[in-house]
């Protein structure tokens, strides 16, 4: 019953990402506004019923993290994700620089939250690396660096104080508030994936399952939509507001090769 449960949500999952995406990149390629929000909304809604659904389905679960015997697929992503979280800390050192250079006045609430961002991402970066390292027993093991843990929570939430900064209308710009959600999310995945480092050997939380999977979820909706309208030429219709959507990929491809590995190692 339970595994029939699970089949069924990752397929009503599937479904309801592929019309997220579908969606909005018409609503933001065709610069409808207003036209469409509700209905992202209600299928992210829909996504996060359907995620915990699948999460509370899945029992007898494997520790988190099994370092020595881990999956090549978890060591690539975490290492494309160092990679494009220090592209993240150049971009926004440019982002920086090229807003200094352009205006009269410094907006320092704009400019503080885009310089620490910044810093935090380079200490992602490092923790990342350090995490791809330790896969490959190396003589670094990522779980000693306590204090880094902490550096990618920081990055999202930096990032999400800077879009609770302005002013958004929730019926016009579907854009920043689905971005607010995703950085809630990570938020989320980052806090469960700390405690599992310190709990060890405990077995894996349904709340763990949950969030990674609903990170992939909205990474998708945000980040591979973005990446599509880029490359339909249309990304002048999106937000003013730069974040990497290269991270957030890699965020949801690094959490399903992370969960992919645990369901390996339970059976």
């Amino acid at each position: 019953m339970q595994k029939a449960r699970a089949k069924i949500s990752v397929l009503l999952l599937i479904i309801t990402v592929v019309a997220a995406c579908i969606l909005r990149f018409f609503q933001i390629y065709s610069d409808t506004g207003i036209t469409g929000s509700y209905a992202v909304y209600l299928i992210i809604f829909a996504g996060f019923v359907f995620a915990g659904v699948y999460a509370n389905s899945k029992r007898n679960l494997a520790k988190t993290f099994d370092i020595e015997n881990g999956q090549r697929s978890v060591f690539l992503s975490s290492m494309i994700l160092a990679v494009t979280f220090f592209y993240d800390f150049i971009h926004q050192g440019y982002n920086c620089y090229d807003y200094v250079s352009r205006v009269s006045y410094v907006d320092y609430t704009y400019i503080v939250p885009l310089g620490i961002s910044g810093v935090f991402a380079l200490l992602s970066c490092f923790y990342f690396l350090t995490f791809s390292l330790t896969m490959k027993n190396s003589n670094y093991d990522f779980r000693n660096f306590t204090l880094l843990h902490f550096s990618p929570v920081i990055w999202a939430i930096v990032k999400l104080f800077g879009i609770m900064l302005q002013i958004v209308d929730v019926k016009v710009n579907s854009e920043i508030c689905c971005e607010f959600i995703l950085l809630c999310v990570i938020i989320c995945f980052l806090l469960s994936m700390i405690s599992a480092v310190d709990r060890g050997d405990a077995p894996t939380t349904a709340f763990f399952v949950f969030s990674s999977v609903i990170l992939t979820f909205m990474s998708c909706v945000v980040g591979v939509v973005r990446v599509a309208l880029i490359i339909a030429e249309k990304g002048n219709n999106m937000s003013s507001v730069s974040f990497s959507a290269v991270t957030y990929i890699m965020l949801g491809i690094f959490s399903t090769h992370l969960l992919s590995d645990i369901y390996k190692r339970s059976k």
